[in-house]
Order: C-alpha cells, then structure tokens, then sequence
C-alpha cells in the first residue's frame, strides 16, 4: 500500500514555498483575526458589547481587510505559475483563491494513484469503511485540505455546478435506499461522492499536465448501474 503520510506539497520551486507561504498567512492568520473584529464589531452593533474601543475595533478591521486583500491579490498573481489552477477555474464553483488553496496543498508527482489523493485529503476507505481519526494515532490525511475540499463541494452546491448532479443522484438514491440515514448522513455521504469524483478529476487533468502515468476515472457504482464520470462532461476543458 501507498504511503500516503509522504504525499506533501511540492517544495522543488519557490512559488510552491511562496504560495504556501502566503496561504497559511492568509488563513490561519490574517483572516482570523479579521473574522474575530468583525465579529466584535457585531456585538457592539447589536448592543451585546459595550466596549468604548469601538474605534480602534473598526480600525484594525479595516486594516487587516486590507492585508487579506493584499494576500489575495498576491496570490492571484503567483497562480500563473500554477497551470492547473486555471483548469480547476473553468469548473463552475472554484475560484483562484479556492484553487489555489487545494493546489499548494498537494504533490501530485507523489500521489501516484487517484486513492491516494483521496486518502490524503481525508477521503479514502479502510476495510471498506471510510476512514477515521483513530485515537492515539496520528491522521493519515490532511485535515486542512480536507475541509477546503468540503468548502470546494459547498460551493458546486450554491453554485449549481455541474457537480451537483452528483450530490443530487446520491442523495435520491440514499434517501430511497437508506431508510434509517438521517438527513446529515445523507447530506454528507452525498457530499463525499460529489467530493470524491472531482477529486478523481483533478487527479487526471493535473497529471495529464505534468505528464505523469494516469489511470481510468473513477467508476461509480450504484446497484448494477456504473457511471464513468470525465472531466469533460464538468467544464474543465471549456
């Protein structure tokens, strides 16, 4: 089997080291603590605060609103660099930002397989089950890549992507085949399907790019009904 705890991002060339850089600044810094102004700014408005800071509140909001900005558009510069994210662009719901986002995440040199993507963004199946955190273990998958890939799937849905047949199919059939799922079950067993095929997706068209081995895309099963999904039938190619 794969190792998959060695699929890390690509470290070869200073925009990968820049572009994750800028990245884990944005998110786990700089959006942060906007988030946490914006959401002092609210309780004053709403009366639940009665801080006499206010100024200074707002001014420091505005300030790294600014710095996000900043970051953004830093980051929308450096993904020319990166060809794979304007494929992953011409899909309905992904942005450069989102995009990027996934891409510095993963080598896809090292990701040999369409699993093993799977298995590091936190999607892969162990003994037939999808795989858990098992305490005392340390995580075989990225835990940031995969709730960016769950943002990435909430977006098909409030887009109407052409994903979202996907999520549309597995949730009637769940719900007419999985009579004892509650509805968050079947929301994010319809999720992970959607997540998985465009992830198997990205697999192909990013390999494909950089000339590496492929293999077929992933073939979905339900009953005795299978589906081959391809990229072109989602917008990557438009």
């Amino acid at each position: 089997m794969l190792n998959t705890t060695q699929i890390k991002p690509k470290k070869t060339t200073d925009a990968s080291i820049i572009a994750r850089a800028l990245v884990d600044l944005r998110d786990r810094v700089i959006q942060k603590v906007r988030i946490q102004f914006s959401n002092r700014l609210s309780s004053i408005e709403r009366g639940a605060d009665t801080s006499t800071y206010k100024s200074y509140i707002e001014k420091w909001f505005t300030k790294f609103l600014e710095f996000e900005k900043d970051l953004d558009d830093s980051l929308s510069d450096i993904a020319e660099d990166f060809p794979i994210v304007e494929r992953m662009c011409n899909v309905k719901g992904v942005g450069k930002m989102l995009a990027m986002k996934v891409v510095v995440m993963i080598d896809i040199e090292k990701a040999n397989t369409i699993s093993a993507l799977w298995r590091y963004a936190g999607y892969g199946v162990v003994n037939g089950e999808r795989e858990k955190p098992v305490k005392g273990e340390k995580l075989h998958y990225n835990k940031r890549l995969k709730s960016t890939c769950y943002l990435v799937g909430a977006s098909f849905i409030k887009s109407n992507s052409p994903y979202r047949r996907i999520y549309d199919e597995a949730k009637e059939y769940y719900q007419s085949n999985r009579p004892g799922w509650t509805k968050a079950h079947i929301h994010n067993a319809a999720m992970r399907k959607m997540i998985k095929v465009w992830l198997s997706h990205l697999w192909m068209v990013w390999r494909e790019m950089e000339e590496l081995p492929v293999s077929e895309p992933w073939i979905a099963a339900e009953s005795n009904h299978h589906n081959i999904y391809r990229p072109e039938e989602f917008g990557w190619f438009d």
